[in-house]
């Protein structure tokens, strides 16, 4: 059994599909399809279901799967420790929606950087979907995104919940009293594009009420929202927290629905690889600074 083999076989498993698994390491399907037989081969099991949408996991495969994790954690472990990164000289990588590096990522590393004054960090900012995607893959060793989020590959746990609210220009016709949801079915939405959550949870929302948001633009940014929303070409749902200042001022302004919306925000990283020292510290700390505040932000 070659390691070589167990990236295959994890990776593949982690895409459910051999030429998804052979684009993601560079290398060609037949190679990949090689090993996989190969290791298949010398543990006289099959390790994978072929089926038209791609692969699947057999018993064995379920049963190989986290001991592949494991002895690959444990060689790069061993890396880290010998060459010194998984230490206080470790980089942690960490993945985040857009709407949390307004203020609460920075905040949170600036005042973890008081007390860990050679705390190094990479932050990236991408969707939902990407996050999850690169948290499996190990480009990231953990992730902030919102919730609810169900994979048996991930450790999942809720941080905070935030409110979300509908906003709209300063000329937009706002009852002064709350309004029903219903009402607005007609409205021009401006949201995230496809694999945000914002996106899903507008959906969410409206669905329950019997229509599908009306969306006119699909964009990347909370800014870019911002923006077209305060020129009038759509109304937008967001956290309240991002947009408090802009509504404070009078760019924007809020629409007060009869319900209250919410959504949760969590913290992931991947079943049966070990965090590292550095960024296990730094998701204690994230975690303790939100139970702090009762799960409320």
């Amino acid at each position: 059994m070659e390691l070589r083999q167990l990236q295959y076989f994890i990776t593949v498993a982690d895409h459910k599909s051999i030429t998804k698994g052979a684009t993601a390491l560079f290398v060609s399907q037949p190679t990949v399809s090689q090993q996989l037989s190969a290791l298949e081969k010398e543990l006289n099991r099959t390790l994978f279901e072929r089926h038209a949408g791609g692969v699947r996991l057999t018993d064995a495969g379920q049963t190989l799967l986290p001991y592949a994790l494991r002895i690959l954690q444990n060689i790069e472990d061993a890396r880290d420790e010998i060459t010194g990164t998984q230490g206080r000289d470790a980089t942690v990588r960490i993945g985040v929606l857009p709407t949390l590096t307004r203020s609460i990522l920075p905040n949170l590393i600036k005042q973890y950087q008081i007390n860990q004054p050679g705390f190094k960090i990479d932050v990236t900012e991408a969707s939902t979907q990407t996050l999850v995607k690169l948290v499996i893959t190990g480009d990231l060793q953990m992730a902030l995104l919102d919730l609810p989020l169900s994979d048996p590959l991930l450790h999942v746990e809720k941080l905070w919940s935030e409110e979300l609210i509908l906003i709209a220009s300063p000329d937009f016709n706002v009852p002064t009293s709350s309004i029903e949801l219903t009402k607005l079915k007609h409205q021009p939405f401006i949201t995230m594009e496809a694999g945000y959550g914002l996106r899903d949870a507008l959906f969410r929302l409206t669905q329950p009420v019997g229509f599908n948001p009306k969306i006119t633009m699909e964009l990347t940014s909370l800014g870019a929202i911002i923006g077209f929303v305060r020129q009038g070409f759509g109304i937008s749902l967001v956290a309240k927290r991002t947009v408090q200042s802009e509504i404070t001022i009078g760019e924007i302004q809020s629409i007060h629905l009869s319900t209250s919306i919410h959504r949760d925000i969590g913290i992931i990283w991947r079943n049966q690889r070990s965090l590292g020292s550095a960024t296990y510290a730094f998701s204690k700390y994230i975690k303790e600074q939100f139970q702090e505040r009762d799960n409320e932000w």
